[in-house]
């Protein structure tokens, strides 16, 4: 993504959607720290924390890709390190988000 001005706005987006996710994660771990084993996966089965956590780590996942790449394109110089650098930032971003979805897939319709 070249265009530093979509960059810049997709990161505020991002953050203004991680604010009161934030709120509602910390509320919820308070609430899963109390609750036993069938009380979790009965919190994750529900639809509606499902799709607020899997948002919010998306959100989280695409900011600090966000984060990532401007510190790169900011301070590294070498061509060889730059280029690894992306490369490694995208493949672990994408990966992980792609291991959410399939475990928000599996854990909230298949309700294994």
């Amino acid at each position: 993504m070249k265009n530093y001005a979509l960059k810049w706005v997709i990161q505020r987006i991002t953050a203004s959607l991680l604010i009161p996710l934030t709120f509602w994660f910390i509320y919820s771990a308070i609430s899963l720290s109390k609750m036993e084993y069938d009380e979790t996966i009965s919190f994750f089965q529900s639809y509606l924390n499902s799709f607020l956590f899997y948002v919010m780590m998306i959100a989280m996942l695409l900011h600090a890709k966000l984060g990532l790449q401007t510190i790169i394109d900011d301070y590294v110089t070498s061509k060889k390190i730059y280029n690894l650098s992306k490369w490694g930032i995208n493949l672990t971003s994408y990966f992980l988000m792609i291991l959410l979805t399939i475990f928000i897939i599996k854990t909230a319709i298949f309700n294994v």
